[in-house]
């Protein structure tokens, strides 16, 4: 399962970069033709806002090292980014995934619920916050808001037709993370069952030791 998840999310990754990329040229197009006329031309050519900094360009930019496994480059563009327009979900998404893919399990969730407070109606970006969390929680065995998070993804996918989103991997996780809660619950039944037993075993041989007909 971490490898089908780890394999639909580098699809996933895939796919928005391009549709990155897409509304880059979108705006350089723009640009081209005269608009925005009231922002600096850069040495490129591309008309730029007043700060000299285009986001998706700094996104694709993030985009381009974190396939190559540059966590790190990838978390400076993808910042730098969030620092021109911080209501922007996109870029805390992608911070967030550049830090877990780098280890930084704390910094990933930072991120993610980031993302979160400024995704608006987007269900599909939504989903794929919610999706990040549900799954971070599995690594970290919270059953118990790994179901709420995969519930809270269902959710998102019922409100939002139109959303790009997995109802059924919603539904094949919760049942995995109840399946896991059982297996651990009677794992500890059993572990209490033989504790019991050996502390009864072990007073019935002091007992027995100290009982004079056994001296």
């Amino acid at each position: 399962m971490r490898k089908l998840t780890i394999l639909l999310g580098l699809s996933a990754w895939l796919a928005m970069t391009s549709a990155a990329q897409a509304e880059d040229k979108k705006a350089k197009s723009s640009d081209a033709k005269g608009d925005d006329k009231g922002a600096p031309m850069g040495s490129e050519g591309v008309r730029r806002d007043a700060k000299g900094i285009k986001y998706m360009e700094l996104i694709v930019k993030g985009d381009h090292a974190y396939l190559a496994r540059d966590f790190e480059g990838a978390i400076a563009a993808y910042r730098e980014a969030i620092k021109a327009e911080p209501e922007k979900a996109l870029g805390h998404y992608r911070v967030g995934a550049a830090q877990l893919a780098k280890g930084d399990q704390k910094e990933a969730e930072a991120a993610f619920v980031n993302g979160l407070r400024f995704v608006g109606k987007d269900g599909t970006l939504k989903g794929k916050l919610i999706f990040a969390l549900a799954d971070l929680r599995e690594r970290q065995k919270n059953n118990d808001e790994a179901i709420a998070r995969w519930k809270e993804y269902s959710q998102n996918a019922a409100d939002d037709k139109e959303a790009i989103v997995y109802p059924a991997t919603a539904t094949e996780r919760i049942a995995r993370n109840e399946a896991w809660k059982k297996n651990v619950a009677d794992s500890n039944d059993v572990k209490d069952r033989i504790a019991k037993r050996l502390k009864e075993a072990e007073d019935a041989s002091r007992k027995s030791a100290s009982d004079p007909k056994n001296k």
